[in-house]
């Protein structure tokens, strides 16, 4: 029997017993720890760590740059703030991903099992593996290594700003919509409207990867469409 994903909840708030509730009752083996301390403490015995930016004892960006510095554990940051400086600031620290509180249960559940998903791709598990490198010019990405190269340097990048990256730059003449990339990035319903929450998730991985790409140019806007690749 498959045991069910583990999850370290790092919060210090009055929702945080709430939260490890409706994790449990979800199915997954959660628990709280109140802590930066703590989660730096803790945080290895977990498949998946929830953290919350604002702790008592430690800023949770430090938290999280100092766990990411050893750690690929899939982080998925919470913060009160719905600017998109705050959301890049997360992926910035190396959060896979970033939610905004009060979250909606639905899509944290969803949210974690997509990125569960993206690391048993990554540990070899079957999954969409194409074994492709892109060269791009001065560009290179390397399917099977997950790694972003520039002018031989190597890019950090979250796993949904690399595979937002690759399927840019895999098709890049190809105008991707706004639907397209939820549907195939964050697992969106292909059906279900894009709400105004999920449209600034896209927007913040963007400006997150053109920064660390030092252009905007890589990744062009297509205003009222969507985006597609672009170049140096």
């Amino acid at each position: 029997m498959e045991q069910p994903i583990r999850i370290l909840v790092v919060a210090d708030c009055s929702a945080v017993a709430y939260l490890v509730e409706d994790m449990r009752w979800h199915g997954f083996d959660a628990h709280a720890a109140k802590s930066g301390t703590g989660a730096m403490e803790e945080y290895a015995d977990y498949d998946v760590l929830l953290l919350d930016v604002d702790l008592p004892d430690l800023d949770g960006l430090a938290v999280c740059r100092t766990i990411r510095a050893t750690s690929d554990i899939p982080i998925i940051g919470f913060t009160s703030q719905p600017s998109e400086l705050d959301q890049v600031l997360c992926l910035e620290a190396g959060c896979d991903d970033c939610i905004e509180k009060p979250y909606r249960s639905r899509e944290l559940v969803a949210r974690i099992n997509a990125v569960m998903r993206r690391v048993r791709v990554t540990d070899g598990e079957p999954g969409r593996q194409d074994g492709q490198r892109l060269s791009l010019g001065p560009l290179s990405i390397d399917s099977v290594a997950r790694e972003v190269r520039l002018h031989d340097r190597l890019v950090g990048t979250t796993r949904k700003e690399f595979d937002l990256l690759r399927l840019l730059a895999a098709e890049p003449e190809k105008v991707f919509s706004r639907e397209e990339l939820m549907t195939e990035i964050w697992d969106h319903p292909a059906e279900a409207d894009v709400s105004p929450q999920a449209s600034r998730t896209i927007d913040t991985h963007v400006s997150s990867l053109r920064g660390k790409l030092g252009g905007g140019g890589w990744i062009t806007t297509v205003r009222g469409v969507g985006f597609r690749f672009g170049g140096p």
